[in-house]
């Protein structure tokens, strides 16, 4: 066999063996097209149902918020209002910028803040209104110092009695004392049914507390008069009662 002729059939058998691998790597390349297009399919396919699912689940949360929001009118905006109530930020710094700048009253107020501030009084909203009224019991009675009954009474003497009567236990005695419990507000404007509120300079003498009572809300409150005994003011009375009034303090809680 010469040599042009052994070459010859050589380039043959190679193109030959090429054509092989050529078809087998397309075959290849099919199937594996074929695979992935199927896979293609089948997410598709799990895509439609997982959209339906969810469409489903949209209808259903739209149809249950259309209920609750029918159930829960007239207990929506309760709820609300015992939150907001509830919430106390105390206005102790407003205060005390108050007090710092008023000679007369800055002395006596750190020697009153030694004995603590804004102490915790475990009381509920219908604990309070319990204590509003026995107090408005006692409306009337004549004032005395010291006194406790419904012969003659003093100012923290009608809280003292009106707080034991609705089961509130290990209260103080004075004025000055409850002004340590609860947290502090200052603005006038502020305050709600059921906040205690203190005044000074009712009488001379180195206490800073000289009087309190208790906001029954409308701007009154209601407390023992010298003069009058347990009567109900205006607590912005120009004359008297707002000249004098020193904070609050909110214990509901």
């Amino acid at each position: 066999m010469n040599i042009r002729l052994f070459l010859y059939l050589l380039l043959i058998v190679i193109l030959i063996s090429s054509c092989r691998t050529s078809k087998k790597v397309i075959s290849q390349d099919d199937n594996k097209y074929e695979h992935l297009k199927m896979k293609i399919n089948e997410l598709n396919l799990e895509n439609q149902k997982l959209r339906e699912v969810i469409i489903g689940l949209k209808n259903e949360v739209a149809t249950l918020e259309k209920e609750k929001d029918n159930n829960a009118k007239d207990i929506i905006p309760q709820l609300e209002v015992e939150v907001n109530e509830s919430i106390s930020i105390s206005q102790i710094e407003d205060f005390e910028k108050f007090v710092y700048d008023n000679s007369a009253l800055s002395s006596k107020y750190n020697k009153f803040k030694k004995g603590g501030l804004e102490g915790y009084l475990k009381i509920s909203y219908t604990d309070m209104d319990k204590v509003i009224s026995h107090a408005k019991t006692y409306l009337g009675t004549p004032h005395v110092m010291g006194g406790l009954t419904k012969s003659g009474i003093d100012c923290s003497g009608l809280l003292y009695v009106s707080f034991k009567s609705a089961g509130i236990k290990n209260i103080p005695r004075t004025a000055q004392d409850f002004a340590r419990l609860g947290y502090v507000i200052m603005n006038i404007h502020d305050l709600k049914k059921g906040d205690l509120v203190f005044f000074t300079g009712t009488y001379s003498t180195s206490k800073l507390v000289t009087h309190a009572g208790i906001f029954t809300g409308n701007g009154s409150f209601i407390h023992t008069s010298s003069s009058k005994g347990v009567i109900i003011s205006k607590i912005k009375d120009p004359y008297y009662w707002r000249e004098k009034f020193l904070f609050g303090t909110r214990i509901i809680n």
